[in-house]
């Protein structure tokens, strides 16, 4: 479990779960729905814009969401987890590590593309870089769980000879599409998807 992150705030276990978001009244899962329509929008999300588009006070949005860094954390993994999921679900007539690849490259292309996250990064500046990087964050591990969860998939089902552990090569996995995607921060290179798909698939060689 990610450390500060072990309970999750209401907003995000409502909308995860799937409550209702269309009612009268701002109900916390609406409110974190509201949060991502901003990401997906390119908009930054301000607390005081968010709890007066919400018609509540600021204080029962932080109350349903967390502080802002919370909420930005939640918000921009619930948006990666579903853009996962769906490669996921679109790599189901393959299997073993020729899957575990074609997830990995599809969701890293999406990202480098995504004008969502560009909008996000330029809104956000280095905080923003340093949210979805950070090794004790609300992103990054969350982003390798999944990836190892999908890789132990695999391995489990007999599909898959993982040269090391799930979690090392998620991690790696990670580390590589940080290091294509976002060159430590620098805004002059562009994101290059395809050398980080390559450099995956040399890390997953099956032993």
């Amino acid at each position: 479990m990610v450390p500060g992150f072990e309970e999750p705030t209401l907003a995000y276990e409502q909308a995860m779960s799937g409550a209702e978001r269309v009612k009268p009244r701002a109900t916390p899962a609406g409110a974190f729905e509201r949060a991502r329509e901003y990401l997906r929008a390119g908009k930054r999300i301000d607390m005081v814009t968010l709890a007066a588009d919400l018609g509540i006070a600021r204080g029962t949005l932080y109350r349903w969401t967390g502080d802002r860094e919370r909420l930005l954390a939640d918000a921009t993994w619930a948006e990666a987890r579903s853009v996962a999921e769906h490669m996921l679900r679109r790599s189901q007539t393959k299997s073993g590590v020729d899957r575990i690849q074609t997830v990995c490259a599809d969701f890293i292309a999406a990202f480098a593309g995504n004008a969502s996250v560009n909008s996000f990064l330029e809104h956000e500046r280095n905080s923003g870089l340093e949210l979805l990087t950070r090794l004790n964050g609300g992103f990054r591990p969350r982003l390798v769980a999944w990836i190892a969860t999908m890789i132990k998939t695999e391995i489990d089902a007999g599909r898959y000879r993982a040269p090391a552990d799930p979690e090392l090569l998620a991690d790696g996995i990670v580390t590589i599409g940080e290091r294509f995607l976002h060159h430590s921060g620098d805004p002059e290179v562009t994101p290059d998807a395809t050398s980080a798909a390559r450099t995956i698939a040399v890390l997953l060689r099956e032993a």
